[in-house]
């Protein structure tokens, strides 16, 4: 079976019009999966490129369910919404429920297991009886048996971050880090938070990861060379993913 390609966007970025183009680009080009991230009020664990994303949409984005609802509309592949829980806890129900009418796939909340640890049970039934999908995200700072445990519960695969923040390398190596993790992991493996070099990809893959989560590299590619540049990319990352 191929590696799974993850590929994340900024809802809306960098306008509405050439977001959509991405979108149906990560799709014609071989994405699995889409994660689609909605802009918090603080990305504690977001890096600085990602941060300028959020940004930027924060300044004309007001309303993100029309963009989300047309985001479904025209992607047949899974849809996962990466988001904060802080943000969303006064009002979770009917955050949930309107991700769910919309037919949004999942959701990922990258500060439940760090921030929330003693609740995180109660919040993945929460997820889990508005009928979507709860991913959970992990990270080398949390401890190996909670790692164990929440593998077991997380839906469609296990999100991996190999470093404290996205797009912002540190001196880790990579492979020893997914070794260690992937005995421990009895799930579908997705490593990212920190993937844009392709030889990190190589060594996450070649380590036993099932899956690569990119979207650092594709929002520098925007930045850099536009839209069609960052899809580029997209079919780039699928090719590497097809040596596997």
């Amino acid at each position: 079976m191929s590696k799974m390609l993850v590929s994340y966007a900024t809802l809306g970025y960098p306008k509405e019009k050439e977001y959509l183009e991405f979108i149906d680009g990560c799709v014609k080009e071989g994405s699995d999966i889409l994660e689609i991230g909605v802009p918090p009020k603080y990305a504690k664990y977001d890096g600085p490129v990602i941060r300028r994303s959020y940004k930027q949409v924060s300044s004309w984005l007001k309303d993100i369910w029309p963009l989300l609802k047309d985001t479904r509309d025209r992607v047949k592949i899974p849809i996962i919404i990466l988001t904060y829980l802080e943000d969303w806890l006064p009002v979770l129900d009917d955050f949930l429920s309107n991700l769910a009418k919309i037919g949004i796939d999942g959701i990922l909340f990258p500060d439940l297991i760090i921030d929330y640890v003693d609740e995180y049970e109660k919040y993945v039934k929460k997820i889990k009886d508005h009928g979507l999908k709860a991913v959970i995200f992990t990270a080398p700072s949390v401890p190996d048996p909670l790692i164990q445990k929440v593998s077991k519960i997380s839906d469609i695969f296990l999100y991996y971050g190999v470093r404290p923040t996205t797009g912002v390398p540190i001196p880790v190596s990579v492979d020893s880090l997914i070794t260690r993790i992937r005995i421990l992991v009895d799930n579908k493996l997705v490593v990212g938070f920190g993937l844009s070099d392709v030889e990190d990809v190589r060594k996450a893959l070649r380590a036993g990861a099932d899956g690569i989560a990119i979207g650092t590299a594709y929002i520098e590619a925007i930045e850099k060379g536009g839209v069609q540049e960052a899809i580029n990319l997209v079919k780039y990352f699928r090719g590497v993913l097809n040596e596997f």
